[in-house]
């Protein structure tokens, strides 16, 4: 269990560090999206939708992974596959599938709360795959710590650039540029909010389990996760 943990941890590092490389390099880097910069300095509309959309993509990607995980967890076999699917898909600056992605995980959360609510235990291997599926979940938690600060100033940005058009049709052209930003944007902070009390949640329900959470709150604190989010835990 530890080593798979710990293999787990590295993969969503490495993804992190490849997309912060690769993806970010023309949008101001992915360290502003996570934590490394401060974008409110002077980034443009533009360039924190695309952290925003991105950094969103990030999280949605390891929020499916671990909730493909809770799904195999309680034996959702079916659906855990379409998270899986949904959740291998490359993590992008103009992710059109964030609807459907914000969609199937409220889903399968809602499907993890029925069993947790419903008294049921998990059998030994849903105990591992609950255990398996925390590590990306924790990176989702941090990834979107990261975005509900950007989340903010880009609705500002955004706002400030569509008022400072006179021309009534390129006002139309503008706000339709950040259309994807805008409606990710305004779903940040109520996804984030709903988070708090999820968590919380779902450690109760894996230490009622008996499985392991040793060390995750450790990598939640060195991930950037809010220590109040974190302390709830206990």
């Amino acid at each position: 269990m530890k080593n798979l943990c710990k293999s787990l941890f590295l993969a969503s590092a490495v993804l992190m560090s490849s997309l912060g490389h690769a993806q970010f390099g023309s949008l101001g880097g992915l360290k502003d999206a996570m934590g490394g910069g401060d974008s409110s300095g002077g980034g443009n509309a533009l360039q924190l939708q695309g952290e925003l959309i991105l950094g969103m993509s990030v999280a949605m990607a390891s929020f499916l992974k671990a909730d493909a995980k809770f799904m195999d967890a309680i034996g959702l076999k079916e659906q855990a596959n379409k998270l899986r699917k949904l959740g291998d898909q490359e993590p992008s600056e103009n992710d059109k599938n964030l609807d459907v992605k914000f969609k199937a995980s409220a889903e399968a959360s809602e499907k993890m709360d029925e069993f947790m609510s419903s008294g049921k235990e998990l059998t030994a291997e849903g105990k591992k795959d609950l255990a398996d599926g925390m590590l990306p979940y924790i990176a989702g938690l941090a990834t979107m710590a990261k975005m509900a600060k950007i989340a903010p100033d880009f609705i500002k940005a955004s706002a400030d650039e569509i008022k400072s058009v006179k021309n009534p049709m390129q006002i139309v052209k503008i706000k339709k540029q950040f259309d994807l930003g805008i409606k990710t944007g305004k779903e940040v902070p109520k996804l984030f909010k709903k988070l708090g009390s999820s968590s919380k949640n779902l450690f109760a329900f894996a230490k009622k389990n008996k499985v392991n959470t040793k060390g995750l709150t450790k990598k939640a604190e060195e991930q950037g996760v809010d220590p109040a989010m974190i302390s709830s835990w206990e």
